[in-house]
């Protein structure tokens, strides 16, 4: 079951994406602190069920839930609030709440209805399909390298006391050019990004027109700065043109960075973000 996390409260939201991680079926795809972008990016990220907190930062949990059903959302909205639930509660369900849950004393509740809903996993053993770590095209990480690497250096930064950034680049028009040129194109580009990373930072070829780059052990105080510098010289690399067959090719490039743990605590939802930003979504 993917999962989207509307909270304004970053200690909250971890310690939901903590459990929900620890719970088989379950995947955090996406957060938000506000009601504008959490509307974007579930549209977006279309997840199966949104953990919406009514009191937001920006905007209000419960707008966001009726813009979200008068928009055809329809997968499952539990409302969580610290605040007094009698007063909300009938409110919510008129504006299409499927359950609404106490912070104080209904999370647990909130967790097994999850848990109910994803199913029990099966008894039978399942045999898990093969995980490519490596693009043939490239020699860079694939998505799913890309995803439990993330997780795992996201782990390593909670523990060290460090940040990370994630940039999403996106190579406009890729797919209109002859195969033989567009795979050269990617090569380079590659090649490129490989080059231009950190020994810790990691990249990977995430779609057939899309990398992903992971700076590492940024300096809190700086991480901001850092990262934006960082997406200039992507943006700088990815401005220079290709070659094939001593014919240049330019390339329109789309560039969105998401910063661990100021805008998402859960890897997926970094990737959802920066990706959501690379698309123009926010």
């Amino acid at each position: 079951m993917n999962i989207f996390i509307v909270e304004d409260t970053v200690s909250i939201r971890r310690l939901l994406v903590r459990r929900l991680d620890s719970m088989p079926g379950m995947r955090v795809v996406g957060e938000a602190a506000g009601e504008r972008q959490a509307l974007a990016l579930i549209r977006w990220a279309r997840p199966d069920a949104v953990l919406l907190d009514l009191s937001l930062a920006h905007g209000s949990g419960l707008n966001l839930l009726g813009e979200l059903r008068a928009g055809g959302y329809e997968g499952r909205i539990s409302v969580l609030t610290a605040q007094d639930a009698e007063a909300y509660r009938r409110a919510c369900f008129v504006a299409g709440a499927d359950a609404f849950y106490d912070k104080a004393s209904g999370l647990e509740s909130l967790f097994d209805d999850l848990a109910a809903l994803a199913g029990a996993p099966s008894a039978e053993p399942q045999q898990r399909p093969a995980v490519y770590l490596r693009d043939g095209l490239t020699g860079l990480y694939t998505e799913a390298a890309l995803h439990e690497r993330l997780d795992q250096v996201a782990r390593c930064a909670l523990r060290d006391g460090v940040d990370l950034a994630v940039h999403v680049l996106r190579l406009v028009g890729l797919a209109d050019l002859p195969c033989e040129v567009a795979e050269a194109v990617v090569r380079q580009a590659a090649r490129r990004l490989a080059e231009a990373g950190g020994e810790a930072d990691i990249v990977a070829r995430s779609a057939a027109d899309q990398f992903a780059i992971v700076q590492t052990r940024l300096d809190k105080a700086e991480q901001a700065e850092q990262a934006a510098s960082h997406a200039r010289h992507l943006a700088g690399l990815m401005a220079r043109p290709f070659e094939f067959g001593g014919q240049p090719y330019r390339m329109r490039v789309e560039l969105g960075v998401a910063l661990f743990p100021a805008d998402a605590v859960s890897p997926r939802g970094l990737l959802t973000l920066a990706e959501a930003t690379a698309f123009g979504v926010q």
